[in-house]
């Protein structure tokens, strides 16, 4: 993850420096004028993506929407908007104890991520001419929650009663096991600012690639449109 996320930050910077000469820092890329609507839909790895040290685990990489108006502040090419992103971990633990009778512990718990906010970008225009570059921040709120069911071995004591040899009663204590359910929930929610750095190749007038490395959302890939 580190050296894809190095890697997006080092394409990005490439593409800056070598066009640093002939950057137009007045204009947006791409063709794209004041006024038009930017739509990207892109997956990627949030900076909850780790790896899952539980058996049965499953991640839903970060998606993300968004979209952003194109409005000229002065003679700054700007644009303004805004992205809602979903993610969810899913995790799984059993463990036996090796026990005739005694039931296997499991834990599960799923956790999921909606983010949702505001971003503003500083397009930039190179000569490439179906590139544009563009550098951004983001405001955003982080809605979480998570449930962690569990699945444990519970001991109690019963009785069993029978007759002796001279035809008496007996009681007899017997240590048995059942299987307890617990569950647990929470939710909450995280307000954070962001940064972000992207570029966009458009193959006809109006569609094209898009990748973008950034905090929380470390490194995104997907499509984008103008109109």
């Amino acid at each position: 993850m580190k050296k894809l996320l190095v890697a997006g930050f080092c394409l990005l910077g490439a593409l800056c420096f070598m066009q640093a000469q002939n950057v137009d820092w007045k204009n947006y890329g791409a063709g794209i004028e004041e006024g038009d609507f930017i739509v990207r839909g892109d997956i990627g790895f949030s900076r909850h993506w780790k790896s899952l040290p539980y058996d049965g685990s499953m991640k839903v990489p970060y998606l993300e929407a968004s979209v952003e108006y194109t409005k000229k502040l002065g003679e700054l090419p700007l644009g303004f908007g805004g992205f809602i992103g979903y993610s969810q971990d899913k995790m799984k633990e059993t463990a036996s104890f090796g026990v005739e009778d005694v039931p296997d512990y499991e834990w599960k718990g799923e956790m999921n991520y909606i983010n949702l906010g505001a971003l503003a970008n500083y397009h930039i225009q190179v000569p490439v001419e179906k590139l544009d570059l563009y550098a951004g921040l983001r405001l955003g709120l982080e809605f979480w929650n998570w449930k962690v069911d569990y699945k444990y071995p519970f001991s109690y004591t019963d009785y069993e009663t029978s007759k002796n040899w001279y035809g008496g009663t007996v009681t007899t204590p017997v240590f048995k096991y059942k299987t307890e359910k617990e569950s647990i929930k929470k939710n909450g929610t995280n307000f954070y600012a962001g940064i972000n750095f992207g570029a966009s190749y458009f193959f006809t007038e109006k569609f094209g690639a898009n990748i973008e490395v950034g905090y929380p959302q470390l490194i995104k890939i997907g499509g984008t449109a103008k109109f």
